[in-house]
């Protein structure tokens, strides 16, 4: 299978009014961030005038136990990244449909482990998918083959991504593939996962899937952007990856960990808790807040969770991808 996606490409007054303008401006070249109670700890209240940003793109970190789905919907256009296990595919199914979703412009497998493309089958079934970007790494798992069937049996347009590679979806929506596969056949799944950066005016989110430390020295090392204020935290809080090292780099004002409840795993490790504190960085877990939607205009964004309220917050000085 080799038919490509199109657009896919390589590498008051007075006083008190003056008063308010400087808070503000100090607020914005500080790139500070402005938060609400929402039950979080170390958040503040809401300041009066700031809530739920209503721009155009909507970013949807969906609960979907241990395993990874988020839905990107943006000014019609709508795209799915990975589909948690098997079980959770219903309730995506269910989930996209209660957010108007009828079709869907891309589908992205990340890498083939099940608890990423598990649910996969449900949409194929449910939803009129357009097209789909795999990673390409060989893997024999009966889920991964039906993946793959079904795809073809449906004539979807399939295409993969190497890094460096960018493409828009929609006028104003940039994606740019910060990792994927080496080549190597023996190349550890999780540090083949595809990466991306999607950058909306001034606002990037930067959706790391497995990818580990390895991965990550890599995407250091290519020179590509990686500023984001949002990300979304690698293997569900995995100890061997999030480090030190990528952090400064991407300097997150928010984590999003997609995350199980009491999963076997301890995730998310407190090496990668505490690293991301040390960040400054505001954390928020699928498994205690739920759902969480990013919502930005391009020039500032907010973080809705579904048990916990709104966290409004200022545009920081990060720039946007040139690609």
């Amino acid at each position: 299978m080799s038919r490509l996606l199109p657009r896919i490409k390589g590498p008051g007054k007075g006083y008190p009014f003056i008063t308010a303008l400087v808070i503000l401006g100090f607020i914005l070249l500080a790139g500070c961030s402005l938060h609400s109670t929402g039950g979080h700890e170390g958040t503040s209240r809401i300041p009066p005038g700031y809530g739920l940003n209503d721009g155009r793109l909507a970013v949807h970190f969906l609960d979907v136990g241990q395993g990874d789905s988020a839905l990107i919907l943006y000014n019609g256009t709508t795209i799915l990244i990975d589909a948690g296990e098997a079980d959770a595919g219903p309730g995506i199914v269910s989930y996209l449909k209660g957010q108007g979703v009828r079709d869907i412009d891309i589908l992205i497998a990340t890498h083939p482990h099940s608890d990423h493309i598990g649910g996969m089958q449900d949409i194929l079934m449910n939803f009129h998918v357009r097209s789909v970007i795999d990673s390409g790494m060989p893997h024999t798992t009966t889920t991964y083959q039906k993946f793959l069937e079904t795809i073809d049996r449906k004539n979807i347009t399939y295409s993969t991504v190497k890094q460096g590679d960018s493409f828009n979806p929609a006028p104003g929506l940039v994606f740019l593939v910060l990792s994927g596969p080496g080549g190597s056949k023996e190349q550890d799944l999780n540090d083949g996962s595809i990466v991306l950066r999607v950058t909306y005016g001034q606002v990037s989110v930067l959706f790391e899937s497995d990818a580990g430390i390895t991965a990550e020295d890599s995407m250091i090392d290519s020179g590509l952007p990686l500023e984001s204020q949002v990300l979304k935290v690698a293997h569900h809080g995995s100890p061997h990856g999030t480090g030190r090292a990528f952090l400064e780099r991407i300097r997150p004002e928010v984590a999003i960990i997609s995350v199980g409840a009491d999963n076997p795993y301890n995730f998310p490790a407190e090496d990668t808790v505490v690293r991301l504190e040390n960040t400054g960085t505001l954390q928020f877990r699928t498994d205690t807040a739920g759902n969480v939607v990013v919502r930005t205009d391009g020039m500032a964004f907010s973080v809705e969770t579904a048990r916990s309220g709104i966290y409004p917050f200022a545009v920081s000085t990060l720039a946007s991808a040139q690609v």
